[in-house]
């Protein structure tokens, strides 16, 4: 399955990223005094739920910054 040493250092490197985003928004929310948009009674669930939500956030805006760059440039 991941026989390619690249491709796990990659899958690594997201993992790490997506748990700093996730710790930040975290203190912030809860700076904030807000809760997480989603809520389980396993906190492994919460976290995978509220990670796939912010998974589906990034790839909606790389989109629309790539929609938006295209456009700049074919004009």
């Amino acid at each position: 399955m991941l026989r390619e040493p690249d491709a796990i250092g990659t899958l690594v490197l997201a993992g790490y990223q997506l748990s700093l985003v996730l710790f930040t928004l975290g203190t912030v929310l809860a700076a904030a005094g807000l809760e997480a948009p989603i809520h389980s009674d396993h906190a492994l669930w919460t976290a995978a739920l509220n990670l796939l939500l912010l998974c589906v956030a990034i790839r909606l805006a790389e989109r629309t910054a790539r929609r938006l760059r295209s456009r700049r440039d074919g004009s």
